[in-house]
């Protein structure tokens, strides 16, 4: 693949990515509410808490740094997977996957922390922008702690990748092999669905400790902290509190993405994934 090419490529993952995450947005807004509750407060009642900010609707706030993070995190985990992944060996695949999730949250880990202090932030003052955000962690805690909660996140990050990049992959080739389907839209949405399920199942646990670690004024000093008290004071089952939220909004964000980015491949004269 030429240079030119190269670069077309990383355009359109960060295209299809920013209309993913600006669709399904306001369900991450209300699954990261949900998890850092800890009153067994239902998605419904979350919904019905939301509300208008100014001339904003509050269930975009945040929304800015996402849509940054995913300009660098999805455009280097979708590149570095391509780039690595082995065809022939599905072991291989599940290890680039989770590779790939770590390598770009490490690096992108700062806006994810953004996001969830603009969620969070109770006081929801109108003026925040996120320099004056980043300004205010780093008058905290120093430039280390933009990466606060860089633990759970990349775990998350492994696991979600580990689930969505190689079952999208593997479940891809198997349903075409099998269905005999050609390499199109009905394809990519079977795949993409397949992808949405696994990527939910495995990281509800680490999202759900990311969320509470990065919360603003979080009351735990790390991440074996919050996995501790978490589980000891409201029990396991808490680790999955919000799964559905993840995965309403994991599947619609693999559909949109996907669908969205083989299309734009095949316009702009690649191959598909």
């Amino acid at each position: 693949m030429n240079y030119q090419s190269k670069y077309k490529k990383l355009i359109l993952i960060q295209s299809s990515a920013c209309i993913a995450e600006t669709v399904t947005y306001p369900i991450d807004y209300i699954k990261t509410l949900m998890q850092v509750n800890k009153n067994k407060i239902t998605f419904l009642e979350n919904i019905l808490k939301v509300k208008y900010s100014g001339n904003k609707l509050q269930i975009y706030d945040g929304l800015k740094p996402s849509l940054m993070r995913h300009c660098i995190y999805t455009m280097l985990r979708i590149n570095i997977y391509e780039t690595l992944r082995d065809d022939k060996k599905i072991t291989n695949k599940f290890i680039i996957g989770g590779l790939s999730g770590g390598i770009s949250q490490l690096i992108s880990s700062p806006f994810d922390l953004l996001k969830i202090r603009y969620i969070t932030d109770i006081k929801k003052n109108q003026k925040t922008t996120i320099y004056r955000t980043i300004q205010s962690i780093h008058n905290e805690n120093g430039i280390r702690g933009l990466w606060r909660g860089v633990g759970p996140n990349i775990s998350r990050a492994v696991l979600v990748n580990l689930g969505e990049l190689s079952t999208y992959d593997q479940s891809k080739q198997f349903i075409k092999k099998n269905l005999y389907l050609e390499d199109n839209t009905p394809l990519h949405v079977m795949s993409s669905i397949c992808s949405g399920f696994v990527a939910s199942l495995c990281c509800t646990p680490a999202d759900v400790i990311k969320s509470r670690v990065m919360q603003v004024n979080s009351p735990y000093t790390g991440m074996c902290d919050c996995l501790i008290r978490t589980v000891r004071e409201e029990g396991i089952i808490t680790l999955y509190k919000g799964f559905y939220p993840i995965w309403f909004r994991l599947a619609p964000w693999q559909l949109i993405f996907w669908v969205s980015y083989e299309k734009l491949r095949i316009i702009s004269g690649l191959e598909t994934f």
